[in-house]
């Protein structure tokens, strides 16, 4: 098959862990600011910097358990609600001390940015674990939250290794704490490790559209140190049954996405995925534009996602960057005219020229 990896910048300004999810013929980003919770807002996701408001929802008040590096945060709509879920820690203990927090805003059938919005504490139910870049999926019409963590039961502030976790959700602000998560991922691929340190992070659902009896569902997870340029994107294929079992997971053997020797951007990882209404996708992930940036300048980029019999691709390494959204739609004009591309390709191709202004078919 043919896939064109052209790769669009969308935010000029770092905005680290970048979320989008579409709304209102809208896009939502949440991003990593550090000592709050932000929400931009755009129709447009081709020049999304240029054409959106921005609106800070939520503040921590000073010198509280969950005042310091506030990262990663996600936006969800669940049983009639607005949710954002983040990472937070004590400042008076650092690092060690980060745990899964949510705030609960209006109800779905309304402008998250419009609030209000009320901190609703830890998400009840984890152990007592070091724990990040939580987000929820949907199985078998059930919901869980999948996370990264320390292994259970080290308190040692090592960092060396990061986990992938999943637990069972009752309701959006509980999980099921009669039973621990299940690990369902440690690094234990070569290209996990940066140095000393393992890790596993970020995870997002993926799910491939119904195409001919190709399905595909999982967790898309990056791994490798975020500070470096050798931060990547890998996969975890759920193979039915229950998700709490270990067994039914199966981790890709070589990355999704990683750095390209021959260009920039550098670092790719730590996104999500847009399903467009015609069943096709984009990936949204930060990157640098250099290879020594580490976490300064990470960028919100957006690359197509295609899906094979393997599975999801990517075209395995960060595409050529192009400059305008037009230069995008000319690439993307160029697979539809390779002969090799699908209907729904040149549907892809015409939302895009409406500016992206698609919906989340989950919704």
């Amino acid at each position: 098959m043919k896939y064109n990896n052209a790769l669009l910048t969308i935010t000029s300004d770092s905005t680290a862990d970048p979320f989008i999810l579409c709304r209102f013929d809208k896009f939502y980003l949440t991003f990593t600011a550090g000592s709050h919770i932000e929400i931009w807002c755009s129709p447009h996701l081709g020049n999304f910097q240029k054409t959106c408001t921005r609106h800070s929802i939520w503040r921590p008040p000073p010198d509280t358990p969950y005042s310091g590096d506030l990262w990663a945060p996600e936006l969800h709509a669940l049983n009639g609600r607005w949710y954002v879920y983040f990472a937070a820690d004590d400042p008076k203990h650092g690092n060690p001390s980060h745990r899964m927090f949510v705030l609960g805003g209006p109800p779905s059938h309304a402008d998250p940015c419009a609030g209000p919005w009320e901190f609703l504490g830890h998400l009840r139910g984890l152990p007592n674990q070091w724990a990040i870049d939580g987000t929820v999926i949907e199985l078998d019409g059930k919901n869980y939250f999948v996370y990264s963590g320390w292994p259970l039961g080290d308190h040692s502030g090592s960092h060396k290794v990061q986990e992938l976790f999943i637990a069972r959700m009752f309701t959006p602000t509980e999980c099921d704490e009669s039973r621990l998560p299940t690990r369902i991922s440690t690094p234990d691929r070569r290209w996990e490790w940066s140095g000393q340190s393992g890790i596993n992070e970020g995870p997002q659902e993926l799910k491939s559209p119904h195409d001919g009896g190709r399905q595909w569902s999982g967790i898309v997870y990056s791994c490798a140190g975020s500070w470096t340029k050798d931060y990547k994107v890998n996969t975890i294929q759920w193979l039915g049954g229950d998700p709490l079992d270990v067994r039914n997971w199966r981790k890709g053997n070589e990355p999704l996405l990683q750095n390209s020797r021959g260009h920039g951007p550098y670092g790719p990882g730590h996104g999500n995925f847009i399903t467009l209404d015609t069943g096709d996708m984009v990936s949204v992930f930060h990157a640098t534009d250099n290879p020594t940036d580490g976490w300064n300048g990470r960028k919100a980029r957006v690359q197509r996602v295609v899906f094979t019999q393997d599975g999801p691709h990517m075209g395995k390494v960060v595409g050529r960057q192009v400059g305008t959204i037009e230069k995008f739609l000319e690439d993307v004009a160029d697979v539809i005219g390779s002969g090799g591309s699908s209907s729904s390709l040149k549907d892809l191709g015409r939302d895009i020229l409406r500016e992206f202004k698609v919906v989340l078919k989950k919704f």
